[in-house]
């Protein structure tokens, strides 16, 4: 013991500053870690302040509704993306952690919950659009599963070590397979807005629309009722601005000439981004906020329920608009082949309605 420690001494005294564990790395790579320690925590205040940001949004929206298997997930998402942004904060920064190769691993097995469970948000609404293509589905649910096998690649592309002599820690190792986290999340984001947008296409008042037309429909919402058209911006809004910072991860991640810090770098802003652009789509669809924009309001009660997509009962048409069934008093949105049943408030609470008479789908929130 006494060699080791003698090595350890004479080490100390060489350092400029022993009590830093930056003074065990190369000026250069001392700084990159400062600047990657800055992103990590200013990931984190993000994420922190959006969470804060839409607190109370999210109490009336869990008080209001019915909590399901969308809503649980919702709640996952969030509080394991902001678990794997102050973990990866405390890792990498001057925090005294200890064993340093171990507790590497739980970053990776982080992410692999964060990044799924966001994605997860999105196939509920593809299920629910493409309800009666049990097809459909199946593909989406596979391209979900690609989406955690490409994120639990960091459980294994990923390690830490000690930093020298000290408990501070600092990533070892970083295989070049770990950019699937990024890559197959980004293709699964692709493949979602193509076929969202392709289903709200469907709701244009054009008969058999010719390539331009369906551009424009797709593109910027032309013929498109509000309803469709804000659920299409909405995704618009979510895929152009998650697809550049996606890009740019993956290009410079394979960008050699970039130190390692850097080249790995984005993946943690990318992550906050994701989270809260489609955690905002999720509640402005849970809580209705279209219904404004579609003049539901008032008298009519408005869209206090989930939103979902059905196929139109024996009386309702092909048309973008609103109709009232007398009969069962329900209120229905009818969106060219979907509509969504809503109840509404009776005088008396008899009912000519039977159980069963709509159809049970697949809610996407």
């Amino acid at each position: 013991m006494a060699p080791a420690s003698a090595d350890i001494d004479l080490l100390a005294s060489q350092l400029p500053n022993p009590l830093t564990p930056m003074a065990f790395l190369p000026p250069d790579l001392a700084f990159q870690l400062t600047v990657a320690s800055y992103v990590l925590v200013g990931a984190l205040v993000g994420q922190i302040w959006d969470i804060l940001n839409t607190l109370s949004v999210d109490y009336k929206m869990f008080t209001r509704f019915r909590i399901g298997l969308p809503g649980i997930v919702y709640v996952i998402s969030r509080f394991s993306t902001l678990a794997y942004l102050l973990y990866s904060t405390i890792y990498e920064s001057d925090c005294a952690i200890g064993n340093c190769t171990k507790l590497s691993k739980i970053c990776p097995w982080l992410f692999t919950i964060a990044h799924p469970s966001t994605s997860l948000l999105f196939f509920f609404r593809i299920r629910a659009m493409y309800h009666d293509n049990k097809f459909i589905i199946v593909f989406f649910f596979l391209m979900w599963l690609a989406v955690v096998g490409g994120s639990a690649t960091a459980i294994f592309g990923v390690s830490g070590l000690n930093i020298g002599t000290t408990k501070y820690c600092i990533n070892g190792k970083l295989e070049p397979y770990v950019s699937a986290g990024a890559i197959v999340p980004m293709v699964y984001d692709s493949f979602v807005f193509v076929a969202i947008s392709w289903r709200l296409m469907q709701l244009s008042t054009t008969e058999d629309p010719t390539l331009k037309e369906g551009a424009k429909v797709m593109i910027f919402g032309h013929n498109l009722s509000a309803f469709p058209k804000a659920m299409l911006q909405d995704g618009q809004a979510y895929y152009l601005s998650t697809l550049g910072m996606a890009c740019m991860t993956v290009i410079i991640f394979y960008i050699k000439s970039i130190p390692l810090v850097y080249r790995s770098i984005l993946g943690i802003p990318n992550l906050t981004l994701i989270n809260v652009m489609a955690c905002r789509v999720f509640r402005k669809t849970k809580f209705g906020a279209y219904r404004e924009s579609m003049g539901i309001t008032g008298q009519t009660g408005g869209i206090t329920g989930p939103i979902a997509f059905a196929n139109p009962p024996s009386h309702a048409t092909c048309t973008t608009g609103t109709t009232m069934d007398e009969a069962s008093g329900q209120f229905e949105i009818e969106l060219g082949k979907f509509s969504r049943n809503h109840e509404l408030p009776r005088e008396d609470s008899a009912s000519t309605s039977k159980p069963g008479e709509h159809e049970k789908i697949p809610s996407m929130v």
